[in-house]
């Protein structure tokens, strides 16, 4: 084992001075089939989300379903943990994957699943079904490390004292109308629960997809300075891959530096109660947000598929890089 993990460290190191991705083999073999927007391809991990979801309705049921459907059919052995729960005599379920079920420390990637209550057909393409299917991506990318030449380095990276939480929230969205008591309902009620149980403690950091995957020309700053250098390892991923990548143009801004150097939290997401608690997060979200932000028009027409999979392939990336 020690053997193997000495030879990826050097190819990591060869890859990455060559612009090689580590992954390239994966994604080659699985993006255009895995975060395809043709309603036909059967394998898509986006299409199932191009449905309503509003909290207790039969379509976050349904993608409650899929999602988990999904993570029992990895080879790897994930923790799954569908956690209920009922606020305003709303049910909500937040779904909790865990890599590393005797870690010491956790990584926790997350994004919503819900949709808004209203306008009446909202999808939430951007808001947020197409992070769902990037996270959803990154599983099975983390499933191919025990496959080919990567044979046996998954057990040695959850077997260890760092673990993975691949987190989908309920209940983002506001049911009526946004405050601190109408909204992020999901993450409110597990930054609670790991509050009392004690996980609250392990997590070492937060990673928060929202509004990814737009066509607007719109970029993703650094927001805290907790998360700068996470931030800042992306950018170099981006970078040193641009020629290697489906989206060659930027999708991060390094210039912007004004929420880093401002030290609070400018946007309420679902990362804010676990901001609260001290825990650094790295929230990928774009400003401005996508024109149609909270509009009907948040449909998958308004998807870029080359984005959703330059985003799915940097993630990928980014954790192999972490937990190497």
């Amino acid at each position: 084992m020690k053997s193997l993990r000495a030879f990826l460290v050097v190819l990591t190191l060869i890859q990455a001075s060559l612009g090689i991705l580590f992954g390239k083999e994966f994604y080659d073999n699985s993006l255009d089939r895995k975060l395809s927007l043709d309603p036909s391809t059967s394998e898509s991990l986006l299409i199932p989300f191009n449905i309503t979801r509003v909290p207790g309705s039969s379509g976050s049921e349904k993608v409650q379903e899929f999602i988990t459907k999904h993570f029992k059919t990895l080879q790897s052995d994930w923790l799954i943990e569908p956690l209920q729960f009922a606020e305003n005599s709303i049910n909500f379920t937040n779904l909790v994957f865990t890599l590393g079920k005797n870690a010491s420390s956790y990584l926790m990637l997350a994004a919503h699943y819900d949709s808004k209550k209203s306008p009446a057909g909202f999808i939430g393409a951007t808001d947020s079904a197409a992070s769902c299917a990037i996270l959803m991506y990154i599983s099975e990318f983390l499933d191919s490390l025990e496959t080919g030449i990567n044979a046996g380095l998954e057990e040695s990276f959850w077997q260890g004292s760092k673990g993975l939480k691949i987190v989908f929230f309920d209940g983002e969205e506001a049911l009526n109308q946004w405050t601190s008591e109408d909204s992020i309902y999901g993450a409110r009620n597990l930054a609670s629960l790991w509050k009392r149980d004690g996980t609250i403690e392990k997590i070492e950091a937060m990673i928060l997809l929202d509004l990814l995957g737009s066509k607007d020309h719109v970029t993703v700053p650094s927001y805290f300075e907790q998360s700068d250098m996470m931030y800042k390892k992306i950018v170099e991923i981006k970078t040193q891959n641009t020629d290697a990548l489906p989206f060659k143009e930027e999708l991060l801004d390094v210039s912007e530096r004004k929420f880093v150097e401002a030290k609070g939290n400018y946007i309420e997401d679902d990362h804010t109660p676990f901001w609260q608690h001290g825990i650094p997060v790295l929230h990928l979200i774009p400003i401005p947000f996508p024109s149609y932000w909270h509009t009907i028009e948040d449909n998958f027409s308004n998807l870029d598929e080359v984005k959703i999979k330059t985003w799915a392939i940097l993630l990928c990336e980014f954790l192999y890089d972490r937990f190497d």
